[in-house]
């Protein structure tokens, strides 16, 4: 097991040169650049990793719906699984796939619609680069989940530093954005230290591997297609987002002269347990 401080320092929570003092803000995420980026992302081995962590659990959470593949997931492991997501389009989606043990709820990170101590697992997958008050969103996963509970569990996927995806997107994108970097490993490690202060202080590491998949035989095709994906997940509505696909065009042709059809993404998985640190803070408890 590893305390925060070693989380801080571990090479998958890297790297260490470039780590923001702050967090820089959410990336926007529009409907159109998410659904296209989501067809093509296969997360197989993230989604059996999380779901192999939910056995033995009771109710578990779900933090940010997305497709429902991981509520489902989850929900199979778990005696229940409840989702909260913030889009209205999503929440239809997962309301169609809700049954007797998965329950839907609009919402987000920062204001969790349930009690302290609701849940015995909370997962948040890839959703930390998109709320905008970080360290509230932290706090506010770490009320709901019981650290009374020793098996009890926190949760969170983030970027692994050698992310391809990400690293695209910092070294091309980024600059002609007016945005500051990702630092995904920032976000990993300030979750650390807020789960630490409600008394899940106990951390291990995992890495998964997903991937975006680009059929496309013609490697013209490819590269537009792909350099389209990219730039509409984070920048679609962006001044800049033509000359951010221009420019991601060298970057993919070199990309994919060695690795053809995909494009990594990456993740270090955060898994936070309670300790016998004492009591968390004081919380303002909320109605289920």
């Amino acid at each position: 097991m590893l305390d925060s401080d070693a989380v801080a320092a571990h090479p998958w929570c890297g790297p260490a040169e470039g780590r923001p003092l702050a967090y820089r803000g959410p990336h926007r995420l529009s409907r159109d650049g998410w659904t296209n980026f989501a067809g093509r992302l296969e997360r197989g081995e993230e989604i059996a990793l999380l779901g192999a962590l939910a056995v033995g659990h009771r109710h578990a959470l779900d933090v940010g719906g997305g497709t429902g593949e991981l509520t489902a997931a989850v929900a199979a492991r778990a005696g229940r699984c409840a989702a909260v997501e913030p889009h209205r389009d999503r929440v239809a989606v997962l309301d169609a796939m809700a049954g007797a043990v998965v329950e839907v709820h609009p919402g987000h990170a920062e204001a969790l619609p349930f009690a302290d101590n609701s849940f015995d697992l909370v997962l948040a997958a890839w959703v930390l680069p998109y709320v905008r008050d970080l360290r509230g969103a932290l706090h506010e996963i770490a009320r709901v989940c019981d650290d009374r509970d020793p098996d009890a569990a926190v949760v969170i996927v983030g970027g692994a530093p050698d992310n391809e995806l990400v690293r695209l997107l910092n070294e091309t994108c980024v600059p002609l954005s007016g945005e500051e970097p990702d630092h995904q490993g920032f976000l990993l490690t300030e979750a650390a230290v807020v789960f630490a202060e409600h008394g899940f202080a106990e951390f291990s590491l995992l890495r998964t591997e997903a991937a975006l998949h680009f059929p496309e035989p013609v490697e013209s095709d490819r590269i537009a297609v792909a350099a389209t994906t990219l730039v509409d997940f984070w920048f679609e509505d962006h001044p800049h987002a033509a000359a951010m696909r221009h420019a991601l065009e060298p970057a993919l042709a070199e990309h994919f002269a060695h690795r053809p059809h995909a494009i990594g993404d990456q993740a270090t998985v955060l898994v936070a347990r309670p300790s016998a640190r004492g009591p968390r803070p004081t919380t303002c408890r909320r109605s289920a």
